[in-house]
């Protein structure tokens, strides 16, 4: 039995990526699933493999700088609330039996969808002769994966192969910096962010006959990840002792 041309060929769906920012990103093993199963419908004749690979990854930086000799405190309050989820379902169903061929349906949903927020308000006053430099910053990411795939086989006259492979992805930055100098204080403050959010994304179905053997093998795979790093450089300099 061989596959006819349609089945010969990969289906392939290749990298959706967007970058924000000059941060890298970590080695994303914040959370990884990965499943693989084989099914066999009629002994040494069918052979299913699926393998479905999931990844998500977030890390936040934090720093805060204090430039010339005033006597300074500094009040942080820092917030990070890092959200990551994986959803991954597949279902495969094979009812053949002695006709000519068979019919392989397979479909896949790949979404990955990161969002990110960061709010920095930065505050510098003086009181009895000290600078009170407080900073407020929030970091809210959430990064979210699903994960859909759906293997039909059943008889039909001849052999074929209908693969669909449907990408989507999602991303969302937004960033907000209020800064207030009280007290009429000659002080400069600078806020840098640094943000990266990126998706990645693959999708491959193979269908092969080997020794009679019909192999049908499905590759997915999804990587999410959010990278911000947050700096606030406080100059006194010009501020007399």
């Amino acid at each position: 039995m061989e596959p006819d041309e349609k089945a010969k060929n990969d289906a392939t769906v290749g990298d959706h990526s967007k970058e924000n920012g000059a941060a890298e990103v970590a080695a994303l093993d914040h959370d990884e699933h990965d499943i693989s199963e084989h099914g066999v419908a009629d002994p040494g004749d069918l052979d299913i493999g699926v393998n479905q690979v999931s990844e998500t990854g977030d890390d936040v930086g934090m720093g805060v700088s204090i430039i010339g000799s005033q006597p300074a405190t500094v009040k942080l309050d820092a917030e990070v609330d890092q959200d990551g989820e994986i959803d991954q379902d597949a279902e495969i169903a094979s009812e053949t039996g002695v006709s000519g061929g068979r019919h392989i349906e397979v479909a896949a949903d790949q979404r990955p969808e990161v969002d990110q927020r960061i709010e920095v308000d930065v505050e510098v006053s003086e009181d009895d002769g000290i600078i009170i430099v407080e900073i407020d910053a929030e970091v809210e990411d959430d990064v979210e994966i699903e994960s859909d795939l759906d293997v039909d086989v059943d008889d039909d006259d001849e052999d074929s192969l209908d693969a669909e492979i449907n990408q989507e992805t999602e991303t969302d930055g937004n960033l907000d910096v209020d800064v207030e100098v009280r007290d009429d204080l000659d002080a400069e403050v600078d806020v840098d962010i640094a943000t990266l959010i990126k998706t990645a994304l693959l999708g491959a179905v193979d269908v092969t006959e080997n020794d009679d053997v019909t192999e049908i093998d499905v590759d997915l795979y999804e990587k999410a990840a959010a990278d911000g790093d947050v700096g606030v450089i406080v100059d006194l300099s010009d501020i007399d002792a």
